[in-house]
């Protein structure tokens, strides 16, 4: 997991607000009875994830060249904590953000020598 590269969803528009953070703009999925309920009930098909200032940056950070275990020493370094608090905090944060469908992950083959 640590050598897996998070990419932003293509489909997920990620806007920068003036406060520094950052917004995330998705369509909802669904199958048609749950789209057909959306029209009836006036539910909206995009959903907002206003990310607080450390996601912000981790979301910045993804561009689809940084591993996850480099995202970790980034965070441990940035706000100054621990390789362990830094690692489950950012796995976390990964997890939910890879539950809603707003990344992905690319694993790359292991390759000897390095």
């Amino acid at each position: 997991m640590l050598d897996s590269v998070p990419h932003l969803n293509p489909a997920v528009r990620v806007t920068e607000l003036d406060t520094g953070r950052a917004m995330m703009v998705y369509e909802k999925g669904g199958n048609r009875v749950v789209r057909l309920l959306r029209r009836l009930f006036a539910v909206p098909e995009a959903s907002e994830l206003l990310l607080d200032g450390p996601g912000t940056k981790i979301v910045r950070r993804a561009d689809g060249k940084t591993t996850v275990g480099e995202l970790i020493a980034y965070a441990a370094a940035e706000f100054r904590l621990s390789r362990k608090e830094s690692e489950v905090a950012v796995l976390k944060y990964m997890d939910m953000l890879g539950r809603r469908g707003l990344i992905g992950f690319e694993i790359r083959p292991f390759r000897r020598g390095m």
